[in-house]
Order: structure tokens, then C-alpha cells, then sequence
């Protein structure tokens, strides 16, 4: 039976690393990297589960979740601030 259970969780953390990759990525196209940082969080959770089950196959996915979902986000960030400032100099 706790096998059963410990199985389950493998995957459970599995599946929160693949889709923290994914969340990551279609966040980019859907909201311009707006939301990617939702990908990011998962991506921690991710890790976090797959330390506590004590599986490393996945880590990469969840690394890559995580990276991507912050740099999208810093990204669009950098290109929303600067676009205020365009604005705030044509302003001038």
C-alpha cells in the first residue's frame, strides 16, 4: 500500500514539472510573458516534491519551468517600463 502511495506521489511531482515547463512556455504566447511567472511557482512546487519523494529524473523540466517563467516575466516587464518611459518623453 505505501508503495502504492509513494508511487503516486512520484508521479503527481512528475506531472507539476512537465507542466511547469508548459505553463511557462504557453504563457509567453498567450499573455506575452505577462503570467509566465505563474510556470515559475509551479516549477518550485515541483521541486520542492520532487526532493521530498527523493526522484531527480524531472528536476530539469522544473529548472526550466522556472527559468523561463522568470525571464519572460522580467522581459515583458523590461519592455512595459520602457514603453511608459517612450511615452512619458514624447510627452516632453
Amino acid at each position: 500500500m505505501t508503495l502504492e502511495v509513494n508511487e503516486n506521489l512520484e508521479e503527481r511531482a512528475k506531472d507539476l514539472a512537465i507542466s511547469s515547463l508548459a505553463v511557462s512556455i504557453s504563457c509567453i504566447f498567450m499573455t506575452a510573458g505577462l503570467l509566465s511567472f505563474i510556470g515559475a511557482i509551479i516549477g518550485h512546487i515541483a521541486l520542492g516534491k520532487l526532493k521530498s519523494v527523493g526522484n531527480t529524473s524531472h528536476t530539469g523540466f522544473a529548472i526550466a519551468g522556472i527559468i523561463i517563467g522568470y525571464v519572460a516575466t522580467s522581459l515583458c516587464l523590461l519592455l512595459i517600463i520602457g514603453l511608459f518611459m517612450a511615452v512619458g518623453l514624447a510627452l516632453i
